[in-house]
């Protein structure tokens, strides 16, 4: 974690804020932020989008009150914004990691499809990867601050998600 917040130099009260009405999905990120230190999250928003798009999201590092300060005028902002008005299943082409034995680390970035099968899933799987930008740059995680390791990471939370939801009595979904 960076120094100033090793000090307690700054920190925000972390807000949740959701426009579509899916808490089970941000009490599915909140649970799996809690084993990560969200002092410098000012909020997490998810937002409902009206465009072609499928999906929008934005990862805001924090800002200091000037440069080489201890302290933050403002703090990581995770928005993730899904599309309200499309019917699923949602398919979207983003950089991923794409197995091959000719690397090293057996897989290399480039263009893939993203498939989720309902609404929930997008968002889910949105949040997830905005949530890796942030603990890759706040350092919280040891994987680079790329986009294919931010699909990888919000897949890897997406199956988490789909696996709880299919373990609910079908009257709890």
């Amino acid at each position: 974690m960076t120094e100033s917040l090793q000090k307690g130099e700054s920190r925000f009260v972390l807000s949740f804020i959701d426009k579509i009405s899916m808490p089970h999905v941000l009490g599915f990120i909140r649970s799996k932020l809690t084993n990560y230190d969200t002092q410098l999250v000012e909020w997490i928003k998810l937002l409902p989008l009206n465009k072609k798009a499928i999906l929008h999201g934005c990862c805001s590092y924090p800002i200091r009150v000037k440069p080489r300060s201890r302290r933050y005028k403002q703090g990581y902002r995770l928005r993730a914004s899904v599309n309200v008005e499309l019917a699923p299943p949602y398919t979207y082409m983003h950089w991923g990691r794409i197995p091959s034995s000719n690397y090293k680390q057996g897989w290399y970035s480039g263009a893939m499809d993203f498939r989720f099968d309902d609404l929930d899933e997008c968002a889910v799987h949105t949040l997830a990867h905005e949530c890796f930008h942030f603990l890759s740059h706040s350092k919280q995680v040891k994987y680079k601050n790329t986009e294919a390791n931010a699909n990888w990471w919000a897949d890897q939370w997406t199956q988490e998600f789909k696996q709880d939801q299919s373990d609910l009595p079908s009257g709890d979904i």
